[in-house]
């Protein structure tokens, strides 16, 4: 007997927009399960007007999440570091990756994972409204794999995270900028486009979202992204904090920073790249790095330095210029602020506290 293959059925719409999936907030019936959520108690009605506005518009505002005298203490450190740098930290200027030091104070400079020599960075990353946010977008702990510590807007052009920052889901990134200072007018705000994350999707050669360092390609993405906002009206915006406040995104949103007009004003501010637990970047080799508890929830990955570069076809290999043996111990690799909160964790666990 012949089996007829039935080419004319109609297939049922796609769960997601991304041919990546993505998270539940990411589903076509994102509302119906948040609605049904709610209605059993599972989220507040904060905790419910947030989700809804992180499905339609790509982001959400917790004002003053983060707490201002933690801030202080942040920024005491951070200002600090540029004339006594941490071993191994490096900035990102707009282009070269640099060794920290007072020469990149005054420039626009991405200071990448400071917090790793931060004894309260996990209180810093994950304030409470924070970690609620998260754990409620992932349904599993949130892991933050990258910090950015800023002085200055960072002037970048409109972007979207998961073409240089692909997770083995790429769909499951998320970031978060933090206000270290009150934003004012011309210092190079952050800039983002509510709805861009629900464009159609554009994929680096039609199958990939990250550029594997091919900037044309990644070019071609960003035009094409551009040019959709632009023919369905999307509006640039710009986030004009208080001290405190956090702004939590969507790894489609396309966002950057104005143009500084005035480069006596600085815009101090942290940024967050997370992804949940169980998930990596894929954007280097990750073998030799893990993600550890913070003391007061969420996780961290422990590695300031990617252990070994991904080699891709047509690029020369990179010689590593790790001592034998490096990575094996806890010591070698973690900075001891980690170490400390890797080991209270431990602690927690074979004590735990108990409660009344």
């Amino acid at each position: 007997m012949d089996f007829q293959i039935p080419y004319d059925r109609t297939g049922e719409p796609p769960v997601f927009r991304s041919r990546f999936g993505g998270l539940w907030t990411d589903r076509r019936d994102a509302h119906q399960i948040l609605t049904e959520r709610h209605q059993s108690g599972r989220y507040s009605d904060l905790e419910a007007e947030h989700l809804a506005h992180y499905i339609d518009h790509g982001y959400v505002i917790l004002p003053g999440a983060t707490d201002p005298a933690l801030i202080d203490e942040y920024l005491e450190f951070f200002e600090r570091s540029f004339h006594d740098p941490p071993a191994r930290v490096t900035a990102l200027c707009q282009g070269p990756r640099l060794p920290l030091g007072p020469e990149l104070y005054d420039r626009i400079a991405k200071v990448d994972c400071l917090h790793l020599f931060f004894s309260r960075a996990g209180e810093l990353i994950f304030p409470p409204a924070v970690l609620e946010f998260l754990t409620d977008l992932y349904e599993r702990p949130p892991v933050a794999f990258q910090t950015m510590s800023m002085r200055k807007g960072s002037e970048e052009p409109l972007h979207i995270d998961t073409g240089p920052l692909t997770l083995t889901e790429p769909m499951a990134l998320a970031a978060s900028w933090v206000a270290l200072e009150d934003v004012v007018p011309l210092s190079g705000e952050f800039e983002f486009v509510p709805g861009s994350h629900l464009l159609p999707e554009t994929l680096h050669y039609g199958v990939a979202k990250g550029h594997d360092d091919d900037m044309v390609e990644h070019h071609r993405v960003l035009t094409r992204t551009l040019e959709l906002a632009d023919e369905r009206g999307l509006k640039t915006e710009r986030f004009m904090a208080k001290k405190g406040d956090v702004l939590i995104w969507h790894a489609d949103l396309l966002h950057g920073g104005a143009e500084i007009q005035d480069p006596t004003r600085t815009r101090k501010s942290f940024i967050v790249h997370f992804m949940p637990l169980g998930v990596m970047p894929n954007f280097y080799d990750f073998s030799r790095v893990r993600a550890y508890p913070y003391p007061h929830g969420g996780y961290c990955l422990d590695n300031l330095q990617r252990a070994r570069p991904k080699i891709w076809p047509g690029r020369p290999a990179v010689k590593s210029t790790s001592r034998p043996g490096a990575g094996r111990r806890m010591k070698d690799r973690v900075p001891r602020p980690v170490r400390s909160a890797i080991r209270q964790a431990a602690a927690r666990l074979r004590h735990p506290v108990r409660t009344a």
